[in-house]
This record gives C-alpha cells, structure tokens and sequence, in this order.
C-alpha cells in the first residue's frame, strides 16, 4: 500500500526561500477535487476544440516544488511587433484568369488575393498561440493515424502522486508516466504535460501536475497500480476527434525554454515508429493552379481587414521582392 512520506514533503518545501516571495504550504495544497482510485482529481473536463482565453495564470502561491516555477500557460510571454498584422498573399497571372466562377462572379483578368493574419507559430504568444496549438494539434492527430496497428484513439489522464511531485525532478516525473502507463497497458502515443489545474469554483489555476496522454491501448490495473504507486490513471474514453482534443489540452499546456510540450512514448515513441514527415498543404490560384506568392499593394483601395478569398482589379498588386533580388 501507498504511503506519502511527510519527512520527504517538509523537506521539499523547506528549501523554498521567503525572499522570493514562495509561500510553502501544507502538502496537497489546494487539492480540493477527491481521488477516485480508478479516476483522476478533478480538472477541466470537455470543451474540446475550444481554446480558454488568454490573461491566465496560476496562483503563484499554490507552487510547492522548485521547478514549478519553471513553467507556464500558453500566450503569456510577449508578441512580435508584427504578429496578426493583415497580409496578403495571391497569383498575378491575369492571362490565365479568363472565366466565371460557378457562383456567377467574373474575374477575367483580375488578380486573386488571399488575405490572413500574420503568425509567428510560438506558444509563448499571446497574439499567436491558438496558431500554434492548431498546428501541434494537426500533428498529433498525423502520427496516430500513422500507426500500422491502428485502432480507436483514446485519452487517458495521469496524475502522479504528491509525494512523487515533491521528490522528484520533471523528467523523472515523466520517466514515471511511461512506466505506469506501460503498466497499465497503454502501448503508446503523445503525452501533454500540464502544470495546472483550473478551480471550477473561483477559475483559477493552481499548481497541479498531471499528464494528458492520447494514444492506444486497453487501460488495466488501475487500482493495483495506485495501490503501489499512488499515481491515478483515468480513461476518459475514446475520442470523436482527436485533433480537437489536442487542440483544447495544448490550449492550457505546460511551456517551458528546455522541454517539449509534446513527447511521445513506447510504440509511437521516434525510435519505434518511423514515418514520413507531414506534408506542408501547397496553397495554389484556384483557377490557374499556380503557387500563391506574398503579395503588396500600393493604391487607393481599402483592401479588406478579414480572412478569406477576394479579386481585384491588377493595378496596384506586386509580388513581395525576394530577399536577395537586389542587385
């Protein structure tokens, strides 16, 4: 049977400095969410495909190991001065723009533009981050469907226990997951850190460190795995879209400058599943077929501030000049 040692928790949180503003607190702080053995505490549940919004952060004093601090939400770092500018980008090639569109509009001889918001793809950004979790997503759901055996998705939650967060260092921690989802016989997929968790009463977030895993596998000796290791695993069941629930878990993941948000363990693990990389979707004119380029324009119209597809008249559009065109 499991048994947290106090000796191990007192001695974590004593090394924390009043300086620095820790306030150490009693082991299992703010836990407010019961253990079901076969369950997982508590935590933001459904929402799939649906990104919080950005400005939030944990409660600093709910931190009670020294790496906590290490880590963040997504959005919260700082944007470049150009992220989600408008940009355009188009085909020029107005000889070859001679017909009418099925929904009756003429664009014979006129320019194609596609107009978007600039994005710099990190997750620290609070202009940019649903950008980057959309892509993550995106890859997540590639790499599963890649896998020879297939089968359905599902999600599984990890939640160590609190005497291993005391005691141990994050890749520990992680070392940890695998081994008790090997145990517990999930075979592999992608594992997302998160740091936190939100209280459903007051919508704040708080130190609590647990794993959100989508993978494959039949989850099994729960209970005996908590009874030796404390740690809870939960199947939450199969999911009718994986993308979109990696899209809402990376939406309040864990960020950090060293680890990945995304790893990926036993058989979908890199050294176990070798596959080709994702194919980057070519952008093409939907009449000529040719690539779409970066755009400028320079004249009198207000070209629209909004995603989505448009034809002008060509004066005015230039393709953006390379980088080392000049002479």
């Amino acid at each position: 049977m499991f048994h947290p040692k106090e000796n191990d928790v007192d001695s974590a949180l004593s090394s924390f400095s009043k300086e620095e503003g820790i306030n150490a607190v009693s082991f299992g702080y703010r836990h407010s969410h019961s253990h079901d053995i076969d369950g997982a505490p508590g935590g933001p549940q459904g929402h799939e495909g649906r990104c919080p919004g950005p400005g939030i952060l944990p409660l600093a004093k709910s931190i009670w190991v020294p790496w906590g601090f290490e880590w963040a939400l997504p959005g919260h770092g700082e944007a470049y001065l150009d992220c989600g500018a408008w940009r355009s980008k188009g085909c020029l090639n107005v000889d070859e723009h001679d017909q009418v569109l099925i929904d009756g509009t003429d664009v014979v001889g006129k320019v194609f533009v596609r107009r978007y918001r600039r994005t710099c793809l990190r997750a620290e950004c609070p202009t940019c981050y649903e950008s980057w979790a959309g892509k993550e997503a995106g890859k997540i759901d590639y790499r599963l469907s890649a896998w020879i055996r297939n089968g359905r998705v599902i999600h599984v939650i990890v939640s160590p226990s609190n005497q291993d967060i005391a005691t141990l260092s994050y890749e520990e921690l992680r070392r940890k997951c695998y081994l008790v989802l090997k145990k517990t016989h999930v075979l592999g997929g992608s594992v997302i850190f998160h740091p936190f968790r939100e209280d459903e009463s007051t919508k704040e977030w708080y130190f609590s460190p647990h794993f959100h895993v989508l993978g494959y596998g039949w989850v099994t000796r729960t209970r005996e795995n908590y009874e030796i290791s404390g740690w809870v695993v939960k199947n939450a069941g199969i999911r009718k879209t994986v993308s979109g629930t990696a899209l809402y878990q990376l939406s309040h993941a864990g960020i950090h400058e060293k680890y990945h948000t995304v790893t990926w363990f036993g058989a979908l693990s890199y050294n176990k599943l070798r596959m080709p990389p994702q194919e980057e979707k070519r952008e093409v004119c939907p009449i000529c077929g040719q690539e779409l380029r970066a755009l400028y324009y320079i004249g009198p119209l207000e070209i629209p501030d909004e995603d989505g597809d448009f034809w002008f008249e060509p004066e005015g559009w230039i393709y953006k000049p390379g980088r080392f065109s000049g002479g």
